[in-house]
């Protein structure tokens, strides 16, 4: 009996020590996560999601045409800091990402006076394999949080058929390899959000797809574009 006793004593006192460690572990954790929830995900520096120092570290996008598109803004390149931003908003679960960006296309859309046009906002979607395993669709979160701001509708227009990744593909490859379809009719003008405009394939495949459906005007606006 007094043997049971103190091994209960021990094995309690254990206890207390295993407890003790979890609960330092846990405020460890809380504090970390507190920390980078107010950090810059480029730099680390404590602060905005994107710094002021590496928004000046973006630089400017090479070009604002696609072919047999037209027009389409960017707001930087993706090279050095913008890469990075890009992957994080993707990749690194860094959908605190999207206040600043979305901020930032919206002024965009209004310097260009699109948004008087009583725009529709909608996104080139990504497949539902990569959505899954990211838990989210960046472009429509943008896309969302630019419509929020514009004052404008958010829809769910297009529709990414099966189909292997872009990445790493050459440029022909894009081109044959990205298809769209609209699943609905939109009779006010629309606005298309993207992350990353590559070749153009992607969003010459959405003009394709929204031009057999008679979309009356169609305008596009990326994040970022690479040189």
């Amino acid at each position: 009996m007094v043997r049971d006793v103190r091994q209960r004593g021990r094995i309690g006192g254990r206890g207390r020590i295993r407890r003790a460690e979890f609960l330092s572990a846990l405020v460890r954790t809380v504090h970390e996560v507190a920390l980078f929830r107010h950090c810059c995900l480029v730099c680390g520096r404590t602060g905005e999601p994107l710094c002021l120092s590496c928004r000046r570290r973006l630089t400017p996008p090479p070009s604002t045409r696609v072919r047999g598109v037209g027009r389409v803004p960017a707001l930087f390149a993706y090279e050095g800091v913008g890469a990075t931003v890009v992957q994080s908003l993707k990749f690194r679960d860094g959908r605190r990402l999207v206040t600043p960006l979305a901020d930032a296309l919206a002024d965009v859309v209004r310097s260009l006076h699109w948004a008087d046009e009583r725009v529709v906002c909608t996104w080139l979607p990504t497949s539902g394999g990569r959505r899954r395993r990211r838990g989210f669709d960046q472009s429509e979160l943008l896309a969302r949080a630019v419509a929020r701001r514009l004052d404008a509708p958010a829809l769910s227009v297009l529709r990414r058929r099966p189909g292997r990744a872009q990445t790493g593909r050459t440029r022909m490859e894009r081109d044959r390899n990205v298809e769209f379809h609209a699943v609905c009719r939109v009779d006010r003008p629309l606005l298309v959000v993207d992350d990353v405009c590559t070749t153009g394939a992607t969003i010459r495949a959405a003009s394709t797809a929204l031009g057999e459906v008679d979309a009356p005007v169609v305008r596009f606006v990326t994040v970022a574009r690479t040189p």
